[in-house]
């Protein structure tokens, strides 16, 4: 990818010792719960080495970018164990992911391992093993799952940005929940080569930050291309109903009011969309995601049962409960959703919807009511990641606290154009 973007006047050592001043400031257990890894020194040694980049005269578009590492990507010398015990032991990387490669090589400083729902299987960002970190909104609010610890980064302003995955909502549900952009990018867009994976058929990486700019840049970079394209004044919006609006709570049910007002008096056109035969297929997710996680860690169940978080092991099993014709019968119910969703995606720029369908609860209540709040909170997201769409979460203006519950959705392929088409919505 060819970049001719100057390289901004940074001073990158003190930025880097404030950020780790930062982090060595919190109290130990949470930063135990926000980081799985982390090191001031090789921080500070590769912050030296970028220095030296710049000071050559190297060409860096993103120069000085502090970037939080969910701990499901490859680094070269670092362990990738997926908030797992399981996987704690494993050899250390021996190369970087393809996506974390890249944000190296325009100037971006990975920034510590952050902390996950145990193989990025939950919304809520819960985890036994490091602990759970509140969000940065509310005080023991959940931070959202599973890119929890790397939202966190971003909210508390340790880091400009973070990267993570989405399966059914990992990116876009922790930036609602502390108030950040997320990116959901189509999948194949961004290279998954040193990502561990979950459910192939759904993973995608993608980028959180603290501005839309940002995202835009680090979004382009991780996908190797410029990801430009003109913006129309006023858009066609789709307004969903059969899905995404449906159940929301009383406090939701008034904010998506006030945005599809905000989007009226921005001079935008709402177009009704009755999109209620794909949200009657949202438990085909749980069935292929399953599965797919199950033939990843079918050999260790055993050792699950001792190492894992439990409420992710059942999940895991929920496959061993399915017969061949389910499973075949949900992919080729799956393949008609997503073929139904483009569809409806032809006459309009983009899908408007809630990021959520409630306001992200507390830690203690999602402990006491996991499965009921988990599906809650991925009920939205994962929709798209049936339809194998591409969406952001966009922090929503005057909100109190400012959680990011507006989403813009788009059809698979429309990445560029939907991060465009974000700042005509942005307010």
């Amino acid at each position: 990818m060819t970049v001719h973007t100057k390289s901004p006047i940074i001073d990158l050592a003190a930025k880097v010792e404030t950020a780790i001043a930062r982090v060595q400031a919190l109290p130990e257990a949470e930063r135990r719960a926000i980081f799985t890894a982390f090191s001031p020194a090789r921080i500070q040694a590769e912050a030296a080495s970028l220095h030296a980049r710049h000071a050559g005269g190297e060409a860096l578009p993103l120069f000085g970018t502090l970037i939080a590492v969910k701990d499901l990507f490859d680094e070269a010398g670092e362990v990738t164990s997926a908030g797992s015990r399981l996987l704690a032991d494993r050899p250390a990387a021996q190369a970087d992911a393809v996506a974390v490669a890249r944000l190296k090589a325009a100037g971006a400083l990975m920034f510590g391992r952050t902390s996950m729902s145990e193989f990025a299987y939950s919304g809520v960002g819960l985890n036994p093993h490091h602990g759970t970190p509140s969000g940065t909104l509310v005080a023991g609010g959940i931070p959202g799952g599973s890119s929890s610890g790397s939202a966190v980064c971003v909210g508390l302003g340790i880091t400009d940005a973070a990267i993570g995955t989405d399966t059914g909502g990992s990116l876009r549900i922790p930036a609602a929940a502390n108030g950040i952009w997320g990116f959901k990018p189509s999948q194949g867009l961004i290279e998954a080569t040193g990502v561990h994976p979950l459910a192939p058929s759904y993973d995608v990486p993608g980028p959180m930050a603290s501005d839309l700019p940002l995202l835009h840049r680090l979004a382009a970079v991780m996908a190797g291309n410029a990801l430009r394209i003109e913006t129309p004044e006023t858009l066609r919006l789709a307004v969903p109903t059969g899905a995404f609006t449906d159940g929301l709570s009383p406090e939701v049910a008034a904010l998506w009011q006030a945005e599809k007002a905000r989007m009226t008096r921005l001079g935008h056109t709402l177009v009704p969309c009755d999109l209620s035969k794909i949200g009657a297929a949202i438990g085909l997710n749980r069935i292929i995601v399953a599965v797919e996680a199950h033939r990843i860690y079918a050999d260790h169940i055993d050792r699950l049962k001792i190492l894992g978080d439990p409420r992710v092991l059942s999940r895991i099993r929920f496959a061993e409960t399915l017969s061949d014709d389910e499973i075949a019968q949900a992919y080729d119910r799956r393949a008609e959703v997503v073929a139904r969703f483009a569809d409806a995606m032809q006459d309009v720029d983009a899908l408007l919807a809630p990021t959520l369908m409630c306001l992200p609860p507390s830690i203690a209540e999602v402990e006491a009511d996991f499965d009921r709040l988990n599906m809650e909170m991925l009920r939205n997201t994962s929709l798209v990641n049936l339809v194998d769409g591409c969406a952001l979460a966009m922090p929503t203006p005057g909100l109190r606290p400012s959680y990011a519950m507006t989403m813009l959705v788009g059809a698979k392929g429309a990445d560029a154009r939907l991060l465009a088409l974000a700042d005509a919505l942005k307010g």
